[in-house]
């Protein structure tokens, strides 16, 4: 009988990483790269040149993954979603009276 180890996997708990994209940017880099696809497809049935198109669609591409980059860098897991969020909450709640308050109380 054969016995066979194998390696434990010490990254536990940690986010995944691929190319330093981490968590939910991976799926956004997917959708910058399949978004790329389509603008040179509609392109270049439109009756542009392909040598146009290259460009065109590597730019804006590689624009979009720079900047995914720079954010899974700067806000990490979830951070660019707390950012978002923060920003929907007030910044204070006006209360017209104090009812609300004595029936909690009770």
């Amino acid at each position: 009988m054969r016995t066979e180890v194998y390696t434990i996997n010490r990254r536990i708990n940690t986010p995944v990483q691929f190319h330093g994209f981490k968590a939910q940017y991976i799926f956004y880099a997917g959708g910058v790269i399949v978004g790329e696809m389509f603008l040179f497809a509609i392109l270049y049935i439109s009756g542009l040149s392909a040598w146009i198109c290259l460009p065109i669609c590597g730019g804006s591409g590689a624009l979009g993954l720079i900047t995914l980059h720079r954010l899974s860098q700067r806000y990490g897991e979830f951070g660019w979603q707390k950012k978002r969020a923060a920003k929907r909450v007030p910044k204070y709640l006006l209360v017209g009276s104090r009812q609300l308050f004595i029936a909690l109380k009770k």
